[in-house]
């Protein structure tokens, strides 16, 4: 990726995640847009936030140059992203008790800018390249288990509506 795809691929994917956050609010949200959107204020809910729109990055990224190994990357770079999300959130949480939507918007908008360049880092990597269908399997368990969790998830504070 150039420069200027990264920064507007950064662009796109903070704003596409950001939108995400907010489609429950609107009046056709319906049991089955909950499988990918977010469907309460939770740490689960921004760690989707990051995995689709890495996941559209890597759909875009696959038909544009026109090559199924560019898939790996961007996938694997927003799961690097996922625990961080989750360890920089509960870093500020042991403290305060409740979430901060203006540390969270910081958070977010990290891991996605993180996510891009490590996407973008990783992209040539033989390893990432050679494993294409490997990181397609995973994306698609990712989908199945972050879906599944959406609506079944344990009694776990990643889980828990914070908002």
């Amino acid at each position: 990726m150039s420069r200027k795809v990264t920064i507007i691929a950064i662009v796109l994917s903070v704003l596409i995640g950001t939108s995400m956050h907010f489609v429950h609010h609107v009046p056709f949200f319906n049991h089955f847009l909950g499988y990918i959107f977010p469907v309460k204020e939770s740490v689960m809910a921004h760690m989707k936030m990051v995995f689709y729109p890495m996941l559209l990055l890597s759909l875009c990224l696959c038909i544009g140059h026109r090559d199924i190994k560019e898939f790996g990357a961007p996938i694997l770079a927003g799961l690097a992203m996922m625990p961080l999300i989750v360890l920089a959130f509960f870093s500020y949480w042991v403290f305060v008790r409740h979430e901060l939507m203006a540390i969270d918007a910081v958070i977010y908008v990290a891991a996605m800018f993180g996510a891009v360049l490590l996407a973008r880092k990783w992209r040539n990597s033989p390893f990432v390249r050679e494993k294409w269908m490997l990181w397609i399997v995973l994306a698609v368990v990712i989908i199945v288990l972050t879906g599944f969790l959406t609506y079944h998830a344990p009694d776990w504070l990643v889980f828990a509506d914070l908002g």
